[in-house]
Formats: C-alpha cells, structure tokens, sequence
C-alpha cells in the first residue's frame, strides 16, 4: 500500500482524545456552574406561586351547550352582514356548492 493512503493512527487516537476532553470540561463546567448559582438560578429567592387552578365541577353541560351552538351555527341560516349581503348557510350545503362549482370550472377549462 503507498504511505498516502494509510491511515494515521496515532493522530486518530489524540483527536477522539480531544474529542473526549472537550466533552469531559463542558460537563464538568455545567455542574460547577449548576453548584455555583444553584438549579433554579433565574428564580428569585421569595418568588410569588400562582394559585392552582379552578376547575369546573360540572364540565358536561357547559361542554354539551358549547357543541350545541356551534351545531346551531353550521347547520343553519342566518344572516351575518345583511347589508354587505353576507348569509351564513349550512356547512354541508356549502360544501355541495363549493364541489359543485369545482366541476363545472374543470369541465369549462
């Protein structure tokens, strides 16, 4: 084999060696500085906890009122802007139009 091509060795082991190094300084720098300023260095000492939160006793009919307005909303017809002339429809009928629109627009190209 000619001298070019084979491979170093010794230069091989002094860089993962580096490598190693490097590794082993940056650790042992977070844990000095961890120890220095402590875990929770960007909290101050007497720090003010929020209160926990309030939760509902009674989700299920607030919960069953809200996906009832929304299904009063995308099933019906209603006015949003009778001046500007926008009307809200139903959600599947928009969408028959939509798709309608779609085919005839591919069929006149």
């Amino acid at each position: 084999m000619p001298e070019s091509t084979r491979l170093d060795v010794r230069k091989i082991g002094w860089g993962a060696c580096a490598i190693l190094c490097g590794i082993a300084f940056a650790v042992a720098g977070a844990w000095l500085l961890l120890r220095a300023t402590g875990p929770a260095a960007n909290t101050p000492p007497h720090a003010i906890t929020a209160p926990a939160p309030r939760l509902q006793t009674a989700p299920v009919p607030e919960r069953a009122a809200y996906f009832a307005e929304k299904e009063r909303l995308t099933s019906g017809y209603a006015w949003v802007d009778r001046e500007a002339g926008i009307a809200r429809i139903p959600l599947a009928e928009a969408m028959r139009i939509t798709a309608a629109r779609a085919a005839k627009k591919e069929d006149g190209r």
